[in-house]
């Protein structure tokens, strides 16, 4: 058995069934909600001049193109672990 989807009603807060209108509103309004064109202004998508296989070169490629950026002391730190631990491993007590 399928489960149903739902959304909340942005008027009256009422759990509705995705595909119909809200009961309480609907009897108020007649109409469904639908959103507004308006609402994908905010959304930042992107125009016409994006270049989708640029993209994908870009952020998929298998050369390495982030570098972590870590201060000398942590590079220092990470060392002595490193060594103190191989150190415990060759002269247990």
């Amino acid at each position: 058995m399928s489960k149903v989807l739902t959304y909340l009603c942005p008027f009256c807060g009422s759990d509705v069934r995705v595909g119909s209108p809200c009961p309480g509103c609907a009897k108020k309004t007649k109409k469904p909600f639908r959103p507004s064109s308006k609402s994908t202004e905010d959304l930042d998508l992107p125009d016409d001049d994006f270049d989708y296989d640029e993209f994908i070169e870009r952020e998929f490629s298998p050369l390495p193109h982030r570098r972590l950026h870590l201060r000398w002391y942590w590079w220092l730190l990470a060392l002595v672990l490193i060594s103190s631990m191989i150190l415990a491993i060759i002269w247990p007590r």
